[in-house]
């Protein structure tokens, strides 16, 4: 019966044990996980933001506020290309969110801008991979890359 008892206490000892090791390892999983998501990502920043305005204090030569001049909104329809490019054809970003422009066919390429959703392209080529797209903004002539699939051919296109 002393053996029994024993042997039954062992068993206690050590389900509790390994109860408290596996909370500790949660707990700790779980704090690891919520630090990282804790971090914001970079904020994006496109051209066509306004500047920052620096304040009084950090500028002193500066003694009247400055206004940054504002743009007019580009039409959303540019003329019709009558030039395109042999092999090319025009697109339309169906991104809800936009897309961003890059200076190559790559995530690790750096950010030239973004694109608006219904923005109109000139879809130039495609990289070797099929993954992105070689674009122009026929309304301001920049080029960059988007990621494919974002895209859809216009009905002019297709004629």
């Amino acid at each position: 019966m002393k053996g029994c008892l024993i042997g039954l206490s062992k068993l206690v000892a050590g389900i509790t044990l390994a109860i408290v090791l596996f909370s500790l390892a949660g707990v700790a999983t779980a704090r690891y996980f919520m630090a990282k998501l804790s971090v914001l990502p970079p904020k994006p920043v496109f051209e066509n933001d306004a500047p920052a305005i620096a304040s009084p204090d950090t500028n002193p030569a500066a003694s009247t506020p400055t206004v940054p001049e504002v743009a007019a909104p580009a039409p959303e329809e540019p003329e019709p290309a009558v030039d395109l490019p042999p092999g090319s054809y025009e697109a339309v970003v169906n991104q809800p969110v936009g897309l961003v422009l890059r200076s190559g066919p790559g995530t690790e390429f750096d950010r030239l801008g973004g694109l608006d959703n219904n923005t109109v392209l000139v879809v130039l080529k495609t990289s070797d991979d099929g993954e992105w797209l070689n674009v122009r903004i026929p309304s301001t002539g920049q080029e960059g890359w988007v990621k494919g699939g974002n895209t859809r051919r216009t009905d002019t296109a297709a004629q």
